[in-house]
């Protein structure tokens, strides 16, 4: 499998002086090798950052402060919380996750109702940085833990998916982030009326590297944030397979996938697709869930999300995947 490398800022910002690049984040903050965290490891813990907003963590049994561990962001829903993204993925059991340390940061308050969103949904002021926040998480838990800074990743469901791509369009974090996969995602458009054609969005993205490895999950069946796209909450949502080509071609890929076929040992319609050859092989995919897969984190057992929706279970389990996908990547 390829791995991609982060070999020099040279390569990647041509143009960019020293100091743009301690801006996009490649100056590290103070390591946290060496210190024994005075942590319960195997826990979520709930922490405070000098800005005042919170966020969720959990560090493996097996943590060993010599040895650099890496980090996974996962991003709730909207109206949702830290903790329910954690029950929803998974990602401190076992089963999917043994050796890497995850966070679940927790978005803002907006509106009379305290509703919670990420930065760029409809209900979101367009001033807030999200990103910054992430950022700041990241610098906290560089100075605490022992983090391979080379493997950072993100992920998150529907709100949650559309901060993912937050991260991995933005110049900063996507100097540090090595790899992303947003589930079920929102991603906005501000157009409205007749510039809402959810096959021609153009999207404002601007990553720092010129190769995002991106793994996109989307249901068939999704009532919330329908799979054909079109308007929502006043503003407008693309057709998934027109969001997952415009990544391909930001990444230098052609918009056609090389591989197009049944997700292995799944059913119900889910089919894997592929863009991306040579030294990028592989480095777009998309999953589309399957025909009965509503709004949901693709389980195969019942979750938060199919309750829900009172959809059926997936034939696949989305956290197996997205780990997988990871573990090919570093900067």
């Amino acid at each position: 499998m390829v791995v991609l490398r982060l070999l020099t800022a040279g390569l990647l910002l041509s143009t960019a002086s020293l100091a743009s690049l301690t801006d996009l984040g490649f100056k590290r903050s103070v390591t946290g090798c060496g210190n024994d965290p005075d942590v319960a490891l195997n826990t979520r813990i709930t922490a405070k950052l000098p800005s005042g907003r919170t966020y969720l963590y959990w560090v493996p049994p097996n943590y060993n402060s010599q040895k650099e561990t890496s980090l996974i962001f996962s991003f709730h829903g909207a109206t949702k919380t830290p903790e329910a993204q954690a029950d929803l993925d998974l990602l401190t059991t076992p089963f999917f996750n043994k050796n890497h340390i995850v966070v679940y940061p927790s978005s803002g308050e907006y509106g009379e109702d305290k509703g919670r969103y990420w930065q760029g949904a409809p209900q979101v002021p367009p001033d807030v940085d999200d990103v910054a926040y992430v950022l700041e998480i990241l610098d906290a838990m560089e100075s605490q833990f022992c983090i391979d800074t080379a493997r950072v990743y993100a992920t998150g469901k529907s709100q949650g998916g559309m901060m993912t791509n937050n991260l991995a369009c933005d110049e900063r974090s996507s100097a540090r982030v090595a790899a992303f996969a947003p589930v079920s995602g929102s991603y906005y458009v501000n157009v409205t009326g007749t510039e809402c054609v959810p096959t021609m969005l153009e999207f404002n993205c601007h990553p720092a590297r010129a190769h995002i490895p991106i793994f996109i999950f989307h249901g068939g069946n999704d009532h919330t944030i329908n799979y054909t796209g079109g308007p929502r909450s006043g503003e407008c949502l693309p057709y998934i397979p027109h969001f997952v080509a415009a990544w391909a071609l930001r990444d230098g890929l052609s918009d056609t996938p090389e591989f197009a076929g049944p997700l292995p040992n799944a059913g119900d319609n889910a089919t894997l697709y592929r863009y991306g050859s040579g030294d990028q092989k592989d480095l777009v995919e998309f999953i589309y869930d399957g025909n009965h897969v509503d709004h949901q984190w693709p389980a195969t057992i019942p979750n938060s999300d199919s309750i829900e929706h009172d959809s059926p279970p997936a034939t696949f389990n989305a956290s197996s995947i997205i780990m997988d996908f990871f573990g090919r990547y570093t900067l």
